[in-house]
């Protein structure tokens, strides 16, 4: 079984991965000051009915956290992850400026668009920023557009301006708001799910071919329903993990 864990600004999600399958996947709060141990009991206790962990793997955009959490992973399986960077071997071409500054993020998302749908594949990765990344007709990265996400969006238009309240991120009745929150949710979730049809539109026009598209991301499941065109796929991050560990084992090949 292999430990797969994204870790992200906002939340880190993890799961166990066992004959190519997610058995589970689980959600904590991305804390930058807790300490290796208080990690290693998060992973001990929520995984505590798990059979023998064999491997790990991590992807980080949080580089502070990154060593604490090979610390973790150590201390409760005795065993040392994997660390999505530059050296590591996944099989994808990058065709973009400076590949050393692709996120780990993204580069597990894109390896895991090409193993489960091909090339031609658009994903929209919806986090803390909102990101939308190709990987191409000849299976590789091509380019990204990265945008503020939908949370970020909304605490800086609440602190910006001091009559607007505090509001849930959820899809509104109706496109007019009746009331403050309602036209604040507005804004915010139908902004990002016309912005995201747009970006796809003009991507595909820009390439000159159509894709398919996938939608992901801890805020993805908020808009899923409004997006008829994407496939919902909130493990993809984790899948993608999965594969990279697999290639770097030798037991993986294309």
């Amino acid at each position: 079984m292999v430990l797969c864990i994204d870790c992200g600004n906002t939340s880190i999600k993890f799961g166990i991965v066992e004959n190519e399958k997610l058995k589970k996947s689980y959600l904590i709060r991305t804390i930058r000051e807790k300490s290796d141990d208080e990690y290693a009991y998060s992973f001990a206790s929520l995984l505590k009915n798990e059979k023998k962990i064999d491997g790990a793997i991590i992807s980080s955009v949080v580089p502070l956290l990154t060593p604490v959490l090979f610390s973790a992973i150590k201390k409760v399986y005795g065993i040392e992850a994997l660390i999505v960077g530059k050296n590591i071997k996944t099989k994808l071409a990058l065709k973009i400026d400076n590949p050393a500054e692709l996120g780990a993020d993204m580069i597990a998302g894109a390896v895991g668009a090409k193993k489960k749908y091909g090339a031609s594949t658009l994903v929209a990765d919806l986090g803390t920023a909102t990101k939308i990344y190709i990987v191409n007709k000849d299976e590789a990265f091509s380019g990204c557009i990265i945008t503020c996400g939908m949370e970020i969006g909304l605490k800086s238009l609440v602190s910006s301006t001091s009559q607007l309240l505090e509001t849930p991120i959820i899809v509104p009745p109706k496109i007019l708001g009746k009331n403050t929150k309602e036209c604040i949710q507005s804004g915010i979730v139908y902004g990002q799910i016309y912005m995201i049809n747009e970006f796809a539109k003009r991507i595909e026009n820009e390439l000159g071919y159509p894709l398919k598209k996938v939608l992901t991301g801890g805020y993805s499941k908020i808009i899923k329903g409004e997006l008829n065109s994407f496939i919902y796929d909130e493990d993809l991050i984790l899948d993608g993990l999965y594969h990279i560990f697999k290639i770097n084992e030798g037991d993986l090949y294309e």
